[in-house]
């Protein structure tokens, strides 16, 4: 009889404890992605996948004849995601016809007159090669030349794409760039009429057009207009 009392115990223990929990499986690491691209053609524009990533395209690829930019700066060991973060290099980089020629042409800075090559100095601001100097440079992609980036840094604006001077800002009212200087001027554009919404028939633009040309004077003309001094 105790036999059976200790078997129906263990049976009762066993029914007041809580099932086990099944051991969570092991998810096996998922492979590195490879960059691919769709491309139909030779990927010289950034619709490209793999191009605006910063990546070199690869056997995955569906492109043709490739001229992916970045397969170029790959060859020369540039950092290709730290140079696809660079808004300037990105608007012209797939403009370049002869890549190569341009990281091995030569530039001379102004700083101390050292000469180097663009493929040593980007991504990013770089310094001069003399250790005497330590100038601070930074390349243009539009006007393909060095910036002094301690004195007059480069100013790309990445809605115009283009670069301006250090001093210009863009505004938001005419979407265009303009000197702003130092202190910060607000665009000229704010001083003009904005143009009625709607349509205007040819005297309203008349008006409006004298009024955006003229100034002050606009508001002598509008009043002329009503009294019929115009006709």
């Amino acid at each position: 009889m105790a036999p059976k009392r200790a078997a129906v115990d263990v049976e009762q223990q066993a029914a007041g404890k809580a099932p086990a929990k099944p051991k969570p499986k092991r998810r096996k690491p998922s492979p590195p992605k490879i960059p691919k691209c769709v491309c139909k053609g030779d990927c010289r524009s950034r619709k490209c996948g793999c191009g605006k990533k910063g990546e070199a395209c690869g056997d995955s690829c569906k492109c043709t004849g490739c001229k992916n930019p970045f397969k170029i700066l790959k060859e020369y060991n540039i950092d290709c995601v730290a140079a696809a973060q660079d808004k300037c290099l990105m608007d012209n980089i797939f403009k370049i016809v002869d890549l190569r020629g341009r990281l091995e042409q030569s530039h001379e800075l102004q700083c101390c007159g050292s000469e180097v090559q663009l493929k040593d100095m980007f991504p990013g601001v770089a310094t001069c090669p003399d250790d005497d100097c330590g100038g601070e440079w930074q390349y243009s992609w539009c006007s393909n030349d060095f910036v002094d980036e301690e004195n007059r840094p480069r100013n790309h604006c990445g809605i115009c794409r283009g670069c301006g001077d250090y001093r210009d800002a863009h505004c938001e009212r005419c979407n265009k760039c303009y000197f702003a200087g130092l202190s910060g001027f607000e665009c000229p554009c704010k001083d003009r009429p904005p143009k009625p919404k709607g349509g205007m028939g040819s005297l309203g633009m008349m008006l409006w057009a004298m009024q955006h040309f003229a100034g002050d004077d606009s508001d002598r003309l509008s009043d002329e207009s009503d009294d019929g001094g115009f006709f």
